[in-house]
C-alpha cells in the first residue's frame, strides 16, 4: 500500500491553494480530483485584497492582477438614480497593496494555482476520485478510483476534503451540513452590456421586484450579470439567457441591452456549515465546510484562506516540528469566521431578495438614504474596506495568539499590517508581504535607534538565530530592523516605541507581540503555546508522523 503524508481530495481553488502551500513547505502530499481538469466555467469571480496579499507571498499576485480586472469603485442604483458610489480604491489606500476588488473568475484562479503547483514539481491526479475512507487514530486509509476503474488503496497521515458543497469526504465522515436553501432561484450570465451607465465599475441595480449585479469582466463592455431568475425556470435543463432576457429587462428600471452571451447558468443558493472542521485525522475546507450566499464576493476567498491557515500547521506537524494538537487551532480560528460570514451574508441576502412589502420599502427608500449618510463619514469608510476586503480578519481570541505587551498598535492575532519596505532591506521597494515571502515564521526585532546601533541589533539577531536554530530548524527566520534600514513605514504603522518583538506566522498573522527582547519568554511561547518541539527531543523520542496522536 502506498503512503503519503497528506491526501487532498478536490482540486478546486481551496485544494489547489492547500497543495501550493504544502509544496512551499516541502510536505509530501497527493491531490486528486475526479474531474477531467480545472474548471472552465464558474460562478465565483471576486478576489479580495487579503487573498492577493497571500498570492504576493507566493509570487503570483502580479500575474493574477494582469489577468483579471481591478474594480476600484461600486455603484448603487435605485431605478435610474445613482444613490451611492463606493470608491474602494480610496477607502483602502494605504491599507494594502491591493485597494480594489479583482475580478478574476474561479476558473482562472484554478489555472493560475495549477500552473504554480506544476512549477513546484507537483501535479493534480485528475480523473481520480475518493471511493471510501477509514479515519483511524493512527492514520487514514483511502480507496481511490481511477478513470479506468482501477482501485488504489492509499494510507495517509492526514486527509483534507476540499471537494465542494457535495463533499464525498464530509459524507463519508458522517458530518452534518446544517442550514438550508433560499427560496429564490438565480441566474448568472457572461454577456455584453449596452447601457447609458458608466462602464468598468461594479454596479448594483435595485428595483421594486428584484436586484441585478453587474461585475465588469475583461473585455469591452463585458459583464458577469447575476440576478433572481424570473418565473420558475430553475429546473429547466435547456434554459438559455435569451429565454429570460426580456423578463430581466422588464424587471429593471434601467434601459439595457444584452448581446454575445458566452455562458449562462441557473442555480439555487445554499447557506450551510459543518459543526466541526476537523474529525480525527480528517479536515474539511472551503465549500466542503461552509457555503453561503454570493453577497460580498467572500466565498472563494474564505476557502483560499482556510487552506493557508491549515497548510502551515500541517507542514509543522508532518515534519515532526510541532505536536499534533496545533491542528486543533484550525477549527478554533476558522469556524467562528465561517459562522459570522454566514450570518452577515444571510442578513444582507434576505434584504435584497425579500418580497415582503415592509422590507422592500426599506430596501428601496430607507437603505439607500442610510447608506449615503453612513458613507459620508470618514470613519465608516475606513472601517468598511477591511470588512469587504477581508484584511480585517483577525485571530485575537485564538489560543495561539500571545500579546506580552499591550503598548503596540498591533495585537497578536492581527494580520501583519501593510507597509512598504525599501532599501537597504529590499533592493527594490516592495510590500512587507513580498519581503517576508520565505515559508516559515519570521521574527522581527525592531529598535527605533538609528544606524549607529544597527550593528548591535544585528549581532543580537545573529545570536538569537543561532540559539533558535539549535532547537528549532529553518522554520524560523530572524530579522533586525532599525530606523533608516528601510522599514520606517512598518515602525509607524505598528506604533513601535523604543523596541518591539514580533513573531509573524507563515500566513502573515502576528503570533507573538512584545516590547521586550526576552528570548526566554519567546522560547516558552514556542514550546508551550505553538507546541514546537526541540529537534533533539524529537529524534530521541522517535516521533514520526504515523505515531503522532490526532488529539
Amino acid at each position: 500500500m502506498r503512503h503519503t503524508q497528506v491526501l487532498i481530495v478536490g482540486a478546486g481553488p481551496t485544494g489547489l491553494m492547500l497543495a501550493c502551500q504544502l509544496a512551499r513547505h516541502g510536505v509530501d502530499f497527493r491531490i486528486v480530483d475526479p474531474k477531467v481538469g480545472p474548471t472552465r466555467e464558474s460562478r465565483a469571480l471576486g478576489v479580495q485584497a487579503r487573498t492577493l496579499e497571500l498570492f504576493e507571498a507566493m509570487g503570483i499576485a502580479d500575474a493574477a492582477v494582469a489577468e483579471g480586472r481591478p474594480v476600484l469603485a461600486g455603484n448603487l442604483y435605485v431605478g435610474r438614480k445613482r444613490v451611492q458610489r463606493i470608491p474602494l480604491g480610496e477607502f483602502g489606500r494605504g491599507m494594502t497593496p491591493f485597494p480594489f476588488l479583482l475580478i478574476l473568475e474561479q476558473s482562472r484562479n484554478e489555472a493560475l494555482l495549477d500552473a504554480t503547483l506544476r512549477a513546484a514539481g507537483h501535479q493534480v491526479q485528475w480523473r481520480c476520485g475518493l471511493e471510501e475512507l477509514r479515519n483511524e487514530a493512527e492514520g487514514v486509509t483511502a480507496t481511490l478510483r481511477h478513470e479506468d476503474g482501477r482501485e488504489e488503496s492509499l494510507s495517509c497521515d492526514w486527509l483534507v476534503g476540499c471537494d465542494g458543497a457535495r463533499s464525498p469526504v464530509r459524507e463519508s465522515l458522517g458530518m452534518p451540513f446544517t442550514g438550508g436553501t433560499y427560496e429564490n432561484a438565480f441566474y448568472v450570465a457572461d454577456t455584453r452590456v449596452a447601457w447609458e451607465l458608466p462602464h468598468g465599475e461594479l454596479t448594483v441595480c435595485l428595483s421594486r421586484e428584484t436586484f441585478v449585479l453587474f461585475f465588469p469582466m475583461p473585455g469591452e463592455q463585458r459583464y458577469r450579470v447575476i440576478g433572481t431568475l424570473p418565473g420558475d425556470g430553475a429546473q429547466e435543463p435547456k434554459l438559455r439567457f435569451e429565454d429570460i432576457e426580456a423578463a430581466v429587462r422588464e424587471q429593471m428600471d434601467i434601459p439595457v441591452q444584452f448581446s454575445e452571451t458566452a455562458w449562462f447558468s441557473a442555480y439555487r443558493v445554499h447557506h450551510r456549515c459543518v459543526r466541526q472542521f476537523r474529525a480525527g485525522r480528517c479536515f474539511l475546507a472551503g465549500d466542503a465546510a461552509h457555503v453561503h450566499s454570493p453577497v460580498g464576493a467572500q466565498g472563494m476567498n474564505t476557502g483560499l484562506q482556510d487552506a493557508c491557515n491549515l497548510g502551515w500547521k500541517l507542514a509543522l506537524v508532518t515534519q515532526g516540528l510541532a505536536r499534533a494538537r496545533l491542528l486543533d487551532s484550525y477549527h478554533a480560528e476558522r469556524w467562528p469566521l465561517a459562522q459570522r460570514l454566514l450570518q452577515t451574508t444571510d442578513t444582507a441576502f434576505r434584504l435584497v431578495v425579500s418580497r415582503n412589502a415592509l422590507i422592500r420599502g426599506f430596501r428601496l427608500h430607507v437603505f439607500p438614504w442610510l447608506a449615503a449618510r453612513l458613507m459620508s463619514r470618514q470613519a465608516v469608510r475606513r472601517r468598511l474596506f477591511p470588512v469587504l476586503s477581508q484584511t480585517g480578519i483577525h485571530y485575537r481570541a485564538s489560543a495561539l495568539s500571545r500579546t506580552a505587551s499591550p503598548r503596540l498598535a498591533a495585537r497578536a492575532g492581527d494580520r501583519l499590517p501593510y507597509a512598504e519596505i525599501g532599501a537597504p532591506l529590499a533592493a527594490t521597494p516592495c510590500s512587507v508581504y513580498a519581503w517576508l515571502a520565505a515559508p516559515g515564521f519570521h521574527l522581527l526585532l525592531m529598535q527605533r535607534r538609528g544606524r549607529r546601533d544597527a550593528d548591535a541589533l544585528a549581532s543580537l539577531a545573529a545570536t538569537w538565530r543561532d540559539r533558535l536554530a539549535s532547537t528549532w530548524p529553518s522554520c524560523l527566520h530572524v530579522h533586525a530592523l532599525t530606523l533608516g534600514s528601510g522599514a520606517d513605514a512598518l515602525f509607524k504603522v505598528l506604533g513601535v516605541g523604543e523596541r518591539a518583538l514580533l513573531l509573524v506566522r507563515p500566513d502573515q498573522y502576528l503570533a507573538y507581540v512584545d516590547d521586550r527582547f526576552d528570548l526566554a519568554a519567546l522560547q516558552v511561547y514556542l514550546a508551550s503555546t505553538l507546541g514546537l518541539m526541540c529537534v533533539a527531543a524529537t529524534s530521541q523520542s522517535g516521533l514520526n508522523q504515523r505515531s503522532a496522536s490526532p488529539s
